[in-house]
């Protein structure tokens, strides 16, 4: 009863974040394909340079590799945000932009709480873990103006414009048996996408401009399976009984699947309509056309990567991941991409955990590196992008529970060698709220 009012309550509090979280960004590349595609990393982990394949963490959720579930000791809350300042530029022009959303939802819990472990002295091999999360997958926000010269007409101007994204509502189950741990996630894609082109004949009096739009809404599901293994490696058993044991492990992690369809039903409007003063005056010609059904798919996707940690102090890793894009189709919105891959390295850094008198000693500093190529890199120019990233996790108490804030920084950049360059700063803040009361048996005297 207790669980079931607890899921109510997060629920009733995440509706109106949910209703809000429209995506804003103003971004030329998100106009290919399925939009801007949104790296599955909590704020933790996007602060290491995206490092997600042999990530885990006892209080912290990781949704990139699904086996890491069963590693959580604790029920995790997670929200995520962001807020960016980009700037685009050409060989002419730049433009300066602000946008914000949200990041992630989730939900995720042990289903063997370890409290009654350690109460009943029972010495388990295996665990497992739960997850339930709201996760962006693509965002599209553009709008983009070219002006040229014809014989006979002179001035058009021909503007495209793109808003929406979509969504994934995801389901994950882990096992862990000793040091294997296995998990998959399967999820709900859902969302909307518009895109407009407008054709404006400037320098013709009382012109007609013709408007063509194409509004479509997404649907279908998607998946997501990986393992994990932890290799400890040995450590010298000091002489004083007072001096505790360091766990030194590696962690080797996979994830991937083969790939998703999914269902398309669309909305064609066509215009020719007069304009003064941003108002519509007259309309010639008007053709809707509705319930256009169609289908797409989604590349598969397989990421690899090894993590070492040295106890809880510090810890490094890599990851690199590959996803087929040139696979990709899409009966409402046709592209053509490119495979795509990225490489991401970081770490974090922990002064002191278990300090009880100096609370900057239990800050975790976090760092990392990512570089990737962009699924509409066709030309001979690859649209590459790079950046680094900081961040430090802040831990607080909250009604006798540890939580913990996540506060950090990526500088990229993206298209470097190509006609329109882009430069950002993304603030990220991630809230962790652990709970470890889920599941615990009641025991009376």
């Amino acid at each position: 009863m207790i669980i079931r009012k607890k899921i109510k309550s997060i629920l009733w509090l995440l509706l109106p974040v949910v209703a809000m979280a429209q995506p804003s960004d103003n971004s030329p590349y998100s106009r290919f394909g399925f939009g801007d595609i949104n790296q599955p990393y909590f704020s933790h982990l996007i602060h290491m340079g995206g490092l997600g394949a042999s990530y885990q963490d006892d209080f912290q959720t990781n949704v990139a590799n699904p086996a890491s579930f069963a590693s959580l000791q604790s029920t995790s809350f997670e929200v995520g945000l962001y807020g960016e300042l980009s700037n685009l530029q050409d060989s002419e022009t730049q433009a300066t932009s602000w946008n914000g959303n949200l990041t992630y939802l989730s939900l995720a819990f042990p289903l063997i709480n370890p409290i009654n472990d350690l109460l009943d002295r029972v010495d388990r091999d295996f665990s497992y873990g739960m997850n339930f999360s709201l996760i962006p997958y693509s965002r599209v926000g553009y709008e983009i103006l070219s002006s040229e010269q014809l014989e006979g007409v002179k001035g058009i101007t021909r503007r495209y414009i793109g808003q929406g994204g979509t969504y994934t509502l995801n389901w994950g189950n882990s096992l862990k048996y000793k040091d294997l741990s296995v998990g998959i996630s399967a999820g709900y894609l859902f969302g909307n996408i518009k895109t407009q082109r407008v054709i404006e004949f400037d320098s013709i009096l009382y012109a007609f401009n013709n408007l063509f739009e194409n509004n479509y809404h997404v649907s279908g599901f998607v998946w997501n399976a990986g393992a994990q293994y932890k290799f400890v490696l040995p450590s010298k058993v000091p002489e004083e009984e007072s001096i505790q044991v360091i766990e030194k492990s590696i962690t080797v992690g996979v994830y991937g699947n083969s790939g998703s369809n999914f269902r398309t039903n669309t909305d064609e409007l066509f215009l020719a309509i007069r304009q003064d003063f941003a108002q519509i005056v007259d309309t010639i010609s008007s053709r809707t056309v509705r319930d256009i059904d169609g289908n797409g798919r989604l590349p598969g996707k397989f990421g690899i990567g090894a993590m070492y940690k040295h106890g809880k102090r510090w810890g490094l890793g890599v990851d690199y991941e590959i996803q087929n894009w040139s696979e990709y189709s899409n009966d409402a919105n046709p592209s053509n991409l490119a495979d795509t891959y990225k490489f991401s390295a970081g770490g974090f850094f922990k002064p002191d955990p278990n300090s009880y008198t100096n609370y900057f000693k239990r800050l975790h500093f976090q760092a990392g590196y990512f570089i990737s190529r962009d699924a509409s890199s066709l030309t001979s120019d690859e649209i590459i992008s790079q950046g680094v990233t900081f961040g430090i996790t802040f831990p607080f108490i909250t009604q006798r529970k540890a939580s913990q804030a996540n506060i950090g920084v990526t500088l990229g950049q993206r298209g470097l060698t190509t006609p329109v360059e882009e430069r950002y700063m993304r603030l990220n803040f991630g809230f962790t709220f652990n709970d470890s009361d889920w599941f615990i048996k009641r025991k009376y005297n």
